[in-house]
């Protein structure tokens, strides 16, 4: 994931990537045992504030949560509510 950076005063600034990680596992222990889609999560952060420039961010945090053995692909399909009512598998905690 991307290291922590500063602004232009040199104050830390926390990158969406650390955060929406964090977020994903988080949610993902929360719901141990139920498959969850990826939209569920990506609203629910940005109730609580986690917001990329580009919603599409979110697919690179989702595989590096699967490649480090959080969450995998559940056999329940999601319909999209971006993605214009298509179906999508959803996640499951590891």
């Amino acid at each position: 994931m991307t290291p922590q950076t500063t602004d232009l005063f040199g104050t830390p600034v926390r990158s969406f990537e650390l955060d929406a990680e964090g977020f994903l596992i988080a949610y993902a222990r929360k719901s141990k045992g139920q498959s969850f889609s990826a939209e569920d999560v990506t609203t629910a952060a940005l109730a609580a504030g986690i917001q990329p420039i580009d919603l599409r961010r979110w697919g690179a945090v989702f595989s590096q949560a699967a490649k480090d053995g959080y969450i995998r692909r559940s056999d329940v399909l999601f319909k999209r509510s971006m993605g214009n009512g298509t179906l999508a598998p959803g996640w499951t905690a590891v």
